[in-house]
């Protein structure tokens, strides 16, 4: 079965014409077509004929005998379209200096020693500010193909982003999370200085401080999950809005401590509020004693009475000596003797209360893995939701863990790492100023000290997260920048 023709459309003075290969050829040489009319080979976009290597030899057959140049961006794009090998010579145009030799990698197609400013979205040729026209004054166009060009910084910046989101989740990203802070000196001392400054100051000091934190830590997972990975984490104050940059952070906080803490917090409140209102109950075994106690009682009567039966009035005389503080010791003592002498008893008597012991502590340690295990994840959907019902809500953390996988897993550990670090750093620092500790004051120094360290390490941990988010994001919908 033969193939199929090639289709060539060309466009002369006298209007567009369709034909094969071998024709077209033929209406070159015959001078009915020339090198600066349009072709296309099927829908493929219009150039100049004399630019196309298939069409050279037929303007030119001293060509093929020409020194070979390697000035080969436009001809392999060329050769792309038009699935034919290069040719050994390149067509003498008016706009560009003479090249003699391929431009390097990262250059510009006319001038090797300059850096491209402009890529062009079709053929790939690189080019500097100067060699590239413009519409409009303003719109870069291609010199080569006529098509439109982007601005090359970005189109480099977008393809180390995908190499870099594809990579996959590990320690390289757990050391630029550690050096994440550190790219912006200024806000994190900045920053630091206001979050120790906030937590000296009482207890309003502390809740301001507290929303601060969140905020920063929310903005920072926001913009590292987008893919802004050189932007502050500090926020743009000078756009201050009271509900985006206080109360939204306050709400947010106050649902990840309910969401992640809540639980063994209400158990913690529970104990406590059964403890005080019901007291201590009596133990079960000493109602018997006490329903002895009340029987024992002597008749008032049959002693008061001179005619009583002197029988009855023995047995009451009897009971009224056995209510003396003596006998009732004496009472308590051979139970408690009668006790000791019965495991069984002593087991049914404990066995209640060692079994909910038990329950109370185990419900204690689930809800505080719980709290160890969710409390990353919820600020992980406040910093890419910054919705309150999203932050409430365990199902949608839930269904982030199981859609980000083991990428979660890791960020997870990362993050217990950073804050063993921490609580590692905060005991040394406690420790070396523990000197300048004032009376009814405590330790200022260490405290103020030990607050801006803690604001660089909730840094980084708000990166570790973004980071594990932007890795995430064709599974989770995010679209970075």
């Amino acid at each position: 079965m033969s193939a199929q023709p090639e289709v060539w459309r060309v466009s002369t003075v006298e209007g567009i014409f369709e034909t094969d290969l071998d024709t077209l050829k033929q209406w070159i040489v015959e001078g009915c077509v020339l090198p600066t009319d349009k072709v296309s080979k099927g829908n493929l976009s219009w150039i100049e004929a004399g630019r196309v290597p298939k069409l050279k030899s037929a303007f030119d057959p001293s060509a093929t005998t020409a020194p070979k140049s390697t000035s080969t961006s436009f001809d392999a794009f060329v050769e792309s379209n038009y699935d034919t090998p290069q040719t050994n010579s390149t067509p003498a145009t008016t706009w560009t200096e003479p090249v003699h030799e391929a431009p390097p990698a990262g250059a510009c197609q006319n001038h090797p020693d300059t850096v491209p400013d402009y890529v062009c979205r079709v053929c790939g040729a690189l080019f500097c500010k100067d060699c590239v026209r413009f519409a409009n004054q303003r719109v870069p166009i291609c010199p080569l193909c006529g098509d439109l060009c982007r601005e090359y910084r970005a189109i480099q910046e977008q393809i180390a982003r995908a190499e870099f989101q594809s990579s996959g989740f590990g320690m390289e990203d757990f050391v630029r999370a550690i050096r994440y802070p550190l790219q912006h000196k200024g806000a994190l001392v900045t920053g630091a200085l206001i979050y120790a400054f906030l937590l000296m100051a009482g207890f309003r000091g502390a809740l301001v401080a507290w929303m601060f934190i969140f905020g920063c830590i929310s903005h920072v997972i926001s913009q590292v999950a987008w893919g802004r990975l050189n932007r502050s984490f500090m926020p743009d104050f000078s756009a201050f809005s009271l509900w985006d940059d206080l109360v939204v952070p306050f709400f947010l906080g106050i649902g990840i401590m309910i969401v992640s803490w809540g639980p063994m917090i209400a158990l913690m409140f529970a104990l406590i509020f059964g403890v005080i209102s019901g007291g201590v109950k009596s133990p079960p075994l000493l109602a018997p004693n006490h329903v002895a106690a009340e029987s024992s009682r002597p008749d008032i009567s049959v002693l008061t009475d001179p005619n009583a039966d002197p029988a009855k009035l023995a047995a009451e005389n009897e009971k009224l000596q056995g209510l003396r503080p003596g006998s009732q010791i004496a009472r308590e003592a051979e139970a408690s003797k009668n006790e000791a002498n019965d495991p069984a008893g002593a087991a049914r008597y404990f066995l209640p209360y060692l079994a909910s012991s038990i329950f109370i502590v185990v419900l204690l340690l689930l809800f505080i893995g719980w709290a160890i295990f969710y409390y990353p994840m919820a600020l992980t959907v406040a910093g890419y939701t910054q919705s309150l019902g999203s932050v409430l809500n365990p199902l949608v953390g839930l269904d982030t863990i199981r859609r980000m996988g083991t990428t979660y897993f890791k960020g997870f550990g990362m993050v217990i790492v950073v804050q063993f670090f921490a609580l590692g750093v905060g005991v040394i620092v406690a420790s070396i100023t523990s000197p300048f500790t004032l009376p009814l004051m405590g330790n200022l120094v260490g405290n103020f000290i030990g607050a801006a360290f803690s604001f660089y390490f909730n840094l980084v941990i708000a990166c570790i997260l973004g980071l594990s988010l932007f890795k995430c994001a064709d599974r989770l919908g995010i679209s970075v920048d």
